[in-house]
């Protein structure tokens, strides 16, 4: 009588088994962020190791390398395209929906204030867009809350918003010829500029740019 031990077919297909191994850890890694990078070397090195271990039987361990490696890679160009989007989103003119480029330097000056453009954005994205839209805008004795960047690409911050203990802000962003001016001012001071265009900050926040000291 035969050992049915015995007849057990050991699998000699290693690169299958690596191939399915690689493809697992590059799946689990591709939905933690940071971490996730890892996956895009992973991943097309699973579906290689499957393809090349589907020369020799048995072929189901190559054959779930392919699949989990083709999801990791899926997922990884899923995450690629919602960064970009996100990206393009940020660096955006918030009124320039278009997405054409506008030259705004000879654009009409609009009076505004720093707290009335949050609410009129928060308020209504469209209505604000027509607007302030097209034009620039002249912000008069803002309080500065607080400074960055450098001399040769200088920046401040605005109070746009208050609730409760949370304070949102809005960066102006100015030109280099202003850092001089700039590094003399304090905190608290009033200051007075125009800005080309107001961009979406990652998270709950705006942004001026190409702005300039009045």
């Amino acid at each position: 009588m035969p050992d049915a031990v015995s007849d057990i077919k050991p699998d000699h297909n290693s690169l299958g088994k690596a191939a399915f191994i690689v493809g697992l850890i590059a799946l689990v890694l591709s939905f933690i962020p940071f971490i996730g990078f890892v996956s895009w070397l992973l991943a097309p090195l699973a579906i290689l190791f499957g393809l090349i271990a589907l020369r020799k039987p048995p072929r189901s361990l190559a054959i779930a390398g392919l699949f989990t490696g083709a999801i990791a890679l899926w997922i990884c160009i899923a995450w690629a395209g919602a960064a970009k989007s996100m990206g393009e989103a940020m660096n955006a003119d918030t009124f320039n929906t278009t997405g054409e480029a506008a030259d705004l330097s000879a654009a009409p000056i609009m009076d505004a204030k720093i707290r009335q453009l949050w609410q009129d954005i928060e308020d209504n994205k469209v209505a604000a867009g027509q607007k302030y839209g097209g034009h620039r805008l002249r912000f008069t004795d803002e309080k500065i809350n607080d400074f960055g960047g450098d001399a040769a690409n200088p920046a401040i911050s605005f109070v746009g918003k208050e609730e409760d203990y949370l304070v949102h802000f809005v960066s102006a962003s100015f030109r280099d010829a202003d850092g001089k001016k700039i590094a003399a001012m304090k905190k608290g001071d009033a200051v007075s500029f125009v800005c080309t265009s107001v961009k979406e900050t990652f998270g709950d926040g705006y942004s001026l740019s190409g702005c300039a000291l009045q």
